[in-house]
């Protein structure tokens, strides 16, 4: 498998029959994800990958490996993966088999080996994952319920034989078949012997007896989860993770194999919301209960005239003490460039402007780099914003658990210091 490593936002250059690939390959990713900007821009010679991460396949031996704008010499892999599926924490040293990962794993190798660990330990505890699943058949004895109405139409010629319906505990259901279907699309890009190996016997084991040829349901991934098999949520958590993702469902059964291919700016929004919500647990155990506001939309501009709209500012985070608005967020996934003006006045000019039509002291500007906050002061606005401060959450240094407390103790942090920041304009380098 040929893996072509490249960073989101950096030209590079392919062959001209790669390059009509990575076209294709783009249009369908923009299709699946709907993302708010353009996934490839074109130049002479070269191409740009702009906001999207992770894995894309562009044919059967071509995987091309997108690292992050970024920090992406960090093992950006465990904190996506942390984000995108942290319905348990994912610890990659420890979960994946031994010797699997090189110094920078890619994504879907780390993924497939964790999903193998995770289902090994499943099965193992518990076997297969069986439900009672409602079947239809014409026996020779009464079980289950009997269709009164078919039996007396054929009684005359098969008196003997009975159409009934009963429940069935079996392995044959819907999500031992996504189980099943991850598994095989894994093992089939994996380039370790062992994985791919533990995934195939897995799919043996979650559905002994039946055919290997499965349909899966594509709603299945949006079911809940029985929770009497809880110790296989790990992995649904990973199936989900793929089946939401990618085409692997579509109707003609057709696909273009395994990949997690993702917008990186949400995973900042759900970065920043562990962390105010950590910011809360935390202030409460203090005495000084904040609160987390899920997100809403505030009116800005109101009482249009004919022909116009009213206009309404939507915070990526709120944080409220008693009522009243303390602070609002907007996550703004760019770097930090060196000789440039920073944050941009457009960044600046929408956290100042949310804040002022949610009445908040502090506008908060969050970024995906690792940095100490940056302090300004707010003229012009009676106060509503008196200050606006920029600060780094470490998006790819993220790990779930020690890094929600972490975030939520800087940001707590990061309130207790806006009335002692010091007055004027401070550097932001």
């Amino acid at each position: 498998m040929r893996r072509i490593q490249v960073t989101e936002g950096v030209p590079f250059s392919v062959e001209p029959a790669l390059r009509v690939k990575v076209r294709g390959a783009t249009d369908r990713l923009s299709a699946q994800l709907r993302p708010r900007l353009r996934l490839l821009r074109e130049e002479p010679g070269q191409l740009i990958l702009q906001n999207v991460i992770g894995s894309i396949r562009l044919n059967d031996s071509t995987i091309l490996e997108v690292a992050p704008k970024v920090d992406g010499k960090a093992d950006w892999v465990s904190a996506v993966l942390d984000l995108l599926i942290g319905l348990d924490r994912i610890d990659v040293a420890g979960e994946r088999l031994a010797g699997l990962a090189p110094k920078r794993p890619e994504l879907l190798e780390v993924l497939a080996s964790v999903y193998a660990a995770r289902l090994q330990r499943a099965i193992g505890r518990d076997g297969p994952l069986l439900l009672l699943d409602r079947r239809h058949a014409e026996l020779g004895l009464l079980k289950g319920k009997l269709k009164t109405s078919n039996y007396l139409i054929q009684a005359p010629r098969r008196p003997h034989r009975f159409p009934v319906s009963y429940d069935e505990l079996s392995a044959d259901n819907d999500y031992s078949r996504a189980l099943v279907a991850v598994a095989r699309l894994l093992a089939s890009i994996t380039s370790s012997p062992q994985v791919r190996t533990s995934l195939v016997e897995s799919a043996a084991a979650l559905r002994p007896g039946f055919a290997e040829q499965i349909a899966v349901d594509p709603s299945a991934a949006r079911k809940p989860f029985p929770p009497q098999w809880a110790v296989y949520r790990p992995a649904w958590s990973i199936a989900v993770a793929i089946l939401t993702q990618t085409s692997l469902l579509r109707a003609t059964g057709q696909h273009h194999g395994v990949e997690i291919a993702i917008e990186p700016w949400p995973l900042l929004e759900r970065l920043l919301e562990r962390a105010l919500d950590q910011a809360s647990v935390i202030s409460s155990v203090a005495g000084t209960p904040l609160h987390r506001e899920p997100k809403h939309s505030t009116p800005l501009l109101i009482a249009p005239s004919v022909g116009v709209t009213a206009r309404s500012v939507e915070p990526d985070g709120r944080l409220t003490s008693s009522g009243s608005t303390i602070a609002t967020f907007e996550a703004k996934y760019s770097p930090r460039v060196a000789g440039s003006e920073w944050p941009s006045r457009e960044h600046v000019f929408q956290a100042l402007t949310t804040a002022a039509a949610c009445h908040s002291p502090l506008a908060v500007l969050v970024f995906p780099e690792d940095f100490e906050p940056c302090w300004w002061d707010v003229q012009g606005f009676a106060g509503f914003p008196s200050q606006l401060t920029a600060i780094g959450l470490g998006l790819f240094s993220y790990r779930r658990g020690a890094g929600d407390r972490t975030r939520g103790e800087r940001i707590v942090s990061l309130l207790a210091g806006r009335t002692a920041a010091s007055s004027g304009v401070q550097n932001a380098g």
